[in-house]
């Protein structure tokens, strides 16, 4: 008897509730780049670095993405995450949302805004951030 395990992406656990969070009126765009999609998903939107006081944040606006389990956000050096920052799962596959960027850390040293399936080692989406 031959028994075969299929492992992906595609179970639904992330949450599907639209989010509407907003950048504090003062911040600054630093980077910016629009999403497209990746082997592994859809993903549409804007991923914008702000300064906010002495820090930063990243951002999702208009943000549309294929549910998944273990969908994380990193902002990373390359699109295939070797040299990356995790900021954490991704709140929701849709809407506006806010994600802190850790102190200390220089976005302009960062290239690319990605969702990323972290068990599966599978790309959803990236935006390519320019100023």
């Amino acid at each position: 008897m031959m028994m075969f395990l299929f492992m992906s992406c595609k179970k639904e656990n992330t949450p599907t509730v639209a989010l509407n969070e907003k950048v504090d009126a003062t911040a600054v765009v630093k980077t910016m780049g629009n999403f497209t999609n990746g082997p592994y998903g859809n993903v549409t939107g804007t991923a914008r670095v702000y300064m906010v006081g002495d820090g930063f944040q990243l951002a999702f606006e208009n943000f549309s993405s294929s549910n998944g389990p273990d969908l994380k956000v990193y902002l990373s050096k390359e699109i295939n995450p070797v040299s990356f920052i995790n900021l954490g799962e991704l709140k929701s596959v849709s809407g506006n949302q806010l994600y802190a960027i850790p102190a200390g850390t220089m976005p302009k040293d960062y290239k690319y805004a990605l969702v990323y399936c972290q068990r599966f080692s599978h790309l959803f989406g990236y935006a390519t951030l320019e100023l």
